[in-house]
């Protein structure tokens, strides 16, 4: 763990790609925003290991639109009017290794850093797939609960992705090295023969050893967690056409408003993508989108600890689980509608304030956890007509009249974050597919009159420094890694001030706060 040794980037190499290094240990830092810290250390009342944004990604998906993530490079004409695109990684071929390798990472603590206990749950707090397909649903839950993983598709005798030789785009990484491609020839990503095949091979995996509590995120309801996958999207996701460009002569206002209008779900914008050039890829039933009670159902199998993974026979994908004298209530942040943020709907509010005005009156500690932060519920996109959804500034208000809640879990913005709210803490986790690949130990501990909230910065098993090796989960997840430490959009800065990784009050730190109950 990071309170023993963290990584850092070593001497920049050809095009200033940097392997990973052993850096110094990060001690806790206390966060004295709530309350003072106690007299002595507390009682260790739960131990989570906090998971997030583990976007197992089926690369070979015709219905991902890897191609307009150029848009976001560093020499983009458009940088300055779009957001963040987010549809390719160097690193997404190797989620799955990844996952796994952060499982062993779980398993092997003894027990939390500060309080000694051991893990009591885990808590992944959504976008578990990345792209809402059957398949990767079916991954993912057998990552977690253990068992034999194939992360392939199509035709499973050859890589059929953006990442092969059949028609190679120079701004996606090609490890083969057939062909020239900027990754490696201006940023000095490595050559790595063999590893489109060592990625679909089928390996076992090792499956947490304590029972996780899943949560629904809107890359597990939405295709590339933004646009409702029915209708032609739906047909294109189980079809054999890819598309992997746009039409040459387009002006670059109108792809900055292509892109702007995906991200606000636009039907006109997303009709539009059906202008895009189009490759043949092997058609895969296997690659249908879910629904939200089939990702709901998804969690029921004979190896789920606690049965459904929190979720109930009713299901909602919003549930209640209790341990001890702790309550954690589960959201839905999810808007099927579309749209990558977050928001309540009604349903789903009044059930809240009836769980929150239970537990005032029981006297327990509430933890709630959600894939969207407080901040980003802001996603009101719904059907004509339809009442409006629960948004962060109600949300907030009624927070502050239930004394119970102590603690909100959260992913989504892959950036590791702490937030103080009058009287409980916001822990924002990473995610797995960015830098820097990290979960959270997060210890809940009572002293006299105090709670303290103790998280640490948790690394995957990830060989570091890579050492050219494609043979093991855990090389291929150290690769993984480094390749992500070498985004070339995101390279401007130190890898431990990263704006992924937050400042060192955001990663190993004791967060204090009056006991509502005293």
């Amino acid at each position: 763990m990071t309170h023993r040794r963290t990584l850092r980037g070593g001497p920049p190499g050809t095009g200033g790609y940097r392997q990973l290094v052993d850096g110094p240990a990060e001690p806790h830092i206390h966060r004295t925003d709530l309350a003072p810290p106690p007299d002595r250390p507390g009682e260790p009342l739960l131990t989570i290991a906090h998971l997030s944004d583990l976007h197992v990604c089926d690369t070979q998906s015709p219905a991902r639109v890897e191609f307009l993530d150029r848009w976001a490079d560093p020499d983009s004409p458009i940088l300055d009017v779009i957001d963040e695109v987010g549809t390719y990684r160097a690193q997404e071929l190797l989620t799955a290794q990844v996952v796994d390798a952060m499982t062993q990472a779980v398993n092997s603590l003894e027990g939390g850093p500060v309080g000694g206990a051991p893990v009591d749950v885990a808590v992944v707090t959504g976008d578990n797939t990345d792209n809402a397909q059957t398949n990767e649903l079916d991954w993912y839950v057998t990552l977690l609960d253990g068992g034999r993983v194939c992360a392939d598709s199509g035709d499973l005798s050859r890589y059929e992705g953006v990442a092969d030789d059949l028609l190679p785009d120079e701004r996606f990484w090609h490890p083969h090295a057939s062909h020239p491609d900027l990754p490696r020839l201006r940023f000095g990503f490595p050559a790595v023969p063999g590893l489109l095949d060592a990625i679909r091979a089928p390996f076992r995996a090792a499956g947490l050893h304590a029972p996780w509590l899943a949560v629904h995120g809107n890359h597990d309801r939405l295709l590339q967690g933004t646009v409702p996958g029915t209708g032609a999207l739906a047909a294109a996701a189980v079809g054999a056409n890819k598309a992997i460009n746009l039409p040459a002569h387009w002006p670059t206002d109108a792809i900055a408003e292509l892109l702007n209008g995906l991200a606000s779900c636009d039907p006109v914008a997303i009709e539009a993508l059906g202008a895009a050039g189009f490759r043949t890829v092997t058609a895969d039933a296997a690659r249908r989108i879910t629904t939200r009670a089939e990702f709901v159902a998804a969690h029921f199998g004979p190896a789920a600890r606690p049965p459904g993974h929190g979720f109930g026979p009713d299901g909602r994908p919003y549930y209640r689980h209790d341990r001890g004298r702790i309550t954690l209530l589960v959201l839905d942040t999810v808007d099927e509608h579309g749209g990558w943020q977050g928001s309540l709907d009604r349903d789903q509010f009044d059930w809240l304030e009836s769980e929150l005005s239970s537990a005032d009156a029981e006297r327990r500690y509430v933890i709630l956890a959600s894939h969207h932060p407080l901040a980003t519920l802001v996603n009101d996109i719904r059907p004509v007509g339809a009442p409006g959804r629960v948004l962060s500034t109600e949300l907030a208000a009624n927070l502050a009249t239930h004394p119970s809640v102590v603690l909100w879990l959260n992913g989504h913005t892959h950036r590791t974050t702490v937030t103080s709210h009058g009287a409980w803490w916001e822990v924002t986790a990473p995610s797995l597919i960015d830098w820097p690949q990290q979960g959270r130990i997060v210890e809940v501990l009572r002293s006299p009159g105090t709670l303290t909230i103790a998280a640490t910065m948790l690394d995957h098993v990830g060989t570091a420094p890579w050492n050219g090796s494609i043979d093991t989960t855990s090389a291929l997840a150290g690769l993984a890694r480094e390749l992500a430490a070498n985004d070339w959009q995101g390279r401007d800065c130190a890898l431990d001030r990263h704006p992924r990784s937050g400042r060192p009050t955001d990663r190993n730190v004791l967060l204090h706060l009056a006991d509502p109950w005293v």
